[in-house]
């Protein structure tokens, strides 16, 4: 029987510290078990101690608030994956906590059981030491730069196709280079549709959810029209849990 992973939750609400305690109890991906501490100076101490795979770290503690909780934890413990978990839904933080080295973003209220406990376990594979990360089936996850395919749609002289090859939109590197990918399109005077590709991606970070936002209001304001084909039964869920189903044009899922 496999171990259980060893989880840091430093939370200083009791509701969610109970709310985060049942999803992972619940999660099929997992077996997990959970420490809590209320503030950041008492979870730097739990993490000298050892023992801790990842952390699931809230960024308004007691004694501390905002990125710099998660710079000085970074700091305290570089090697253990941080995932940052929080009830602000902030592009601009969320892109600043990955550009730092967080292995993800999460917003409190929007994850479910199976999207945090994939994040966790997706962080702690990718905070190996190899480049390209390994999963329980045998695929593996780039985290190059090169992660991206794009092409001019076969049916359409004014339609252009990007196909994601990294397996998790994750990294600030591939969300960066899909981002400038997809507004150097929305700026040619021969493209009006975008597709994005996304059949090789099974997980998607709530910073990248984010960053397509700014591409989707960017098309919506050139009279372009962004579309998200092929999604995974999970990467579909990701986007209904924050209804952004209902925003965004989603086919082939």
């Amino acid at each position: 029987m496999e171990q259980p992973v060893q989880i840091l939750l430093i939370e200083d609400s009791p509701l969610f510290v109970q709310l985060t305690r049942k999803m992972l109890d619940s999660a099929k991906s997992a077996q997990f078990e959970v420490a809590c501490v209320d503030n950041l100076a008492d979870g730097v101490a739990r993490l000298a101690r050892g023992g801790i795979d990842a952390v699931l770290l809230d960024l308004t503690l007691p004694d501390s608030d905002g990125l710099d909780t998660f710079l000085r934890l970074h700091q305290a413990a570089p090697a253990v994956p941080t995932v940052v978990y929080t009830s602000a839904d902030d592009e601009t933080l969320s892109i600043a906590a990955l550009n730092h080295g967080a292995a993800d973003y999460l917003v409190k209220s929007e994850v479910n059981a199976n999207w945090l406990s994939r994040s966790l376990v997706y962080a702690i594979q990718r905070s190996q030491p190899n480049t390209l990360t390994t999963d329980a089936a045998g695929q593996g996850e780039d985290t190059s730069v090169d992660s991206l395919q794009t092409d001019r749609s076969p049916d359409s002289e004014t339609s252009w196709l990007t196909r994601v090859k990294a397996k998790r939109l994750v990294t600030a590197n591939v969300l960066e280079e899909l981002k400038e990918t997809l507004l150097a399109l929305l700026r040619r005077a021969d493209c009006e549709e975008v597709s994005v590709d996304l059949a090789h991606v099974d997980y998607i970070s709530n910073a990248a959810i984010s960053m397509l936002l700014i591409v989707h209001k960017r098309s919506t304001a050139a009279g372009k029209h962004l579309v998200l084909c092929n999604l995974t039964p999970h990467v579909h869920d990701q986007f209904a849990s924050r209804r952004f189903d209902k925003l965004f044009d989603l086919r082939g899922v």
